[in-house]
């Protein structure tokens, strides 16, 4: 028989290019969860019956979500973004029944056992998890769903279908291959949660990096950096080696006259030391964040992300306990940075730098 319908026997490695590329993977797999995590497959009639009773009001109460949903329908919508004016399943529970519940004008509806998510709420849906996601991109992604070439006979693989005007569904023989691979929502949350504590860790980052730069630009070069990395390595006094490494920096921090133990340099100093160490630590992390992702993602990607998902639905090689301890250990760590860095402020820096500038000046008058 010819080959028509996407398998796994015939198209896994078509499968992997697909959810390799992460726009197009993400479209997939959120179409996935929305039809098996959110309408269970349509088995379930009387889930489909309480779904459709909620949209077809035309003011939803949150007493009519609990009425007609389950806690696990209810979760699995707010996690999704469904809810407008809902954000998690706590903020959901501190309504009072009368609180009314916004859905927007577009949602994923059903229709003859089909699941229909219009494009502006699938772009949101994704975008609400992964920030990185363009619309452009989107809408690219979309349309190279629609029509996947095989690799082994000359036909056409629809990934999704657009049904109507700008709606979407995924295709059944795609869906029936993805379901094989274990638990789809799982590997997805684990990613959010990779993905939300690198965007936490950036945060941190970059506020490191800004308090730096007001003590000297020069200091969050790479040659610079690179520098400093190596003098904390080996411990040593970090503003003697980069004197002795030529590197040209401002008077203050060259200057012999100043006073060592004047609690304007100590203050200054400390501050300076406390923030470089910081930036040395947070690299580290950002290593181990990078060797996380690369389980599933980026060039040096060890796993097809069909992998990723098989791995952790089942903690192959007990990859979830890898994962979720690196993480935990690597949020202690900057919950210490946070701590270490709390008194700091970018005007109590400005004030710092001004007033070392000022006792330097001072001091090479006091010579003259």
């Amino acid at each position: 028989m010819e080959h028509q319908e996407i398998t796994l026997e015939n198209d896994k490695t078509l499968i992997e290019k697909v959810l390799d590329d992460r726009d197009m993977r993400y479209i997939v797999l959120f179409m996935y969860i929305v039809r098996n995590d959110l309408l269970k497959d349509f088995i379930d009639q009387d889930l489909l019956d309480a779904y459709e009773k909620v949209l077809i009001l035309d003011d939803i109460y949150k007493s009519n979500v609990t009425s007609f949903w389950d806690d696990n329908l209810i979760e699995v919508a707010i996690d999704l973004g469904l809810f407008k004016n809902i954000r998690t399943m706590r903020e959901f529970e501190a309504q009072e029944d009368d609180f009314i519940i916004k859905m927007g004008e577009e949602t994923v509806t059903i229709e003859d056992n089909t699941m229909l998510i219009p494009d502006d709420v699938l772009f949101l849906m994704i975008r609400k998890k992964f920030k990185f996601l363009t619309r452009r991109n989107f809408n690219s992604a979309l349309t190279r769903l629609k029509g996947v070439r095989c690799e082994i006979a000359n036909l056409i693989h629809p990934f999704i279908f657009e049904i109507g005007e700008n709606d979407y569904t995924i295709a059944d023989d795609l869906y029936y291959v993805l379901e094989q691979f274990g638990n789809i929502y799982q590997a997805i949350k684990i990613e959010i949660t990779i993905e939300g504590f690198h965007s936490r860790f950036k945060e941190i980052d970059e506020k490191i990096k800004k308090y730096i730069q007001i003590y000297d630009s020069l200091l969050n070069t790479k040659p610079v950096m690179k520098k400093i990395n190596h003098a904390i390595k080996e411990n040593m006094d970090i503003l003697t080696y980069l004197r002795e490494e030529k590197v040209e920096l401002p008077e203050k921090f060259t200057s012999d006259t100043i006073k060592k133990d004047d609690p304007v340099y100590i203050q200054w100093n400390s501050t300076l030391l406390t923030l470089l160490n910081c930036r040395f630590t947070l690299n580290d992390v950002e290593q181990k964040i990078l060797e996380i992702k690369d389980m599933y993602s980026g060039k040096k990607k060890k796993l097809s992300y069909l992998d990723f998902i098989e791995k952790v639905s089942f903690n192959e090689d007990g990859i979830l306990d890898s994962i979720q301890q690196t993480l935990l250990e690597l949020r202690q760590t900057l919950v210490r940075i946070n701590k270490d860095t709390s008194e700091i402020t970018e005007k109590k820096l400005k004030l710092l730098n001004l007033d070392l500038e000022r006792m330097i000046l001072l001091e090479g008058e006091d010579e003259e």
